[in-house]
């Protein structure tokens, strides 16, 4: 865990060298190896949860059985999501879309300002939400790493297994400052497998940083396995 403070250091640090923002730079990380509710995500469904389990360290969510399920989980923010200037906004995720009968499983980015993106994923494929024909499609039955940023919260790249493959705007919404993750369509079902869930706000130049929050999030998830295993 001192190396996890050592790195956050020199976040910190590179932080208040490249940012002109009073706004401090986050990062909130969720690894997958328990239940949401457990790191401080906001469990919804309706009308009953869907079947969950943690697989090799791994969130398996099930609603297979039921497309009229919705089960996913929100992180509140509080008004304190946007980057300010110099800063860039990060969401990543790691997903194996193992079934679904269509768009059944998505993330959504909502704003400060309630400008809001979202995408929806099927097993070979993904949408953007509010958008027009915007998709994009990949590899089915394997894990795909997801990475959206932003600078402005009007505006959006996203990254398919770091190969850009969408550029994209926000729409006006009616929620705000929240992130949120899980099955919340009622008409399809799906099985999908959650490595990680990461998101924040980070200073420039991002691939320094980026680097530096990774690795510490994989060692904090080592830590907590390491603690699961001599603890009973």
């Amino acid at each position: 865990m001192k190396t996890c403070f050592l790195l956050l250091s020199v976040v910190a640090a590179l932080g208040g060298l490249t940012s002109t923002a009073g706004a401090a730079p986050y990062w909130i990380t969720y690894e997958g190896d328990r239940f949401p509710e457990e790191d401080g995500w906001a469990h919804h469904f309706g009308p009953a949860p869907g079947h969950r389990w943690i697989d090799d360290g791994m969130f398996v969510l099930d609603t297979m059985h039921d497309i009229h399920m919705v089960d996913y989980y929100a992180m509140n923010m509080g008004g304190e999501l946007d980057p300010e200037p110099g800063e860039t906004f990060v969401l990543e995720w790691r997903l194996l879309m193992e079934a679904a009968t269509g768009e059944d499983v998505g993330v959504t980015v909502f704003a400060d300002s309630r400008w809001a993106v979202a995408f929806s994923l099927d097993v070979d494929g993904l949408s953007s939400t509010f958008e027009h024909g915007v998709e994009a499609t990949f590899a089915p039955g394997v894990f795909h790493e997801y990475r959206l940023t932003s600078d402005d919260m009007r505006t959006y790249s996203l990254y398919i297994d770091d190969a850009p493959v969408l550029e994209g705007v926000f729409w006006l919404s009616l929620w705000d400052s929240r992130v949120s993750f899980g099955d919340g369509v009622q008409g399809f079902a799906s099985r999908s497998r959650w490595d990680y869930v990461r998101f924040g706000v980070i200073p420039e130049p991002t691939t320094v940083v980026l680097f530096l929050l990774a690795a510490c999030a994989t060692l904090r998830a080592r830590c907590r396995r390491c603690d699961r295993q001599i603890v009973p």
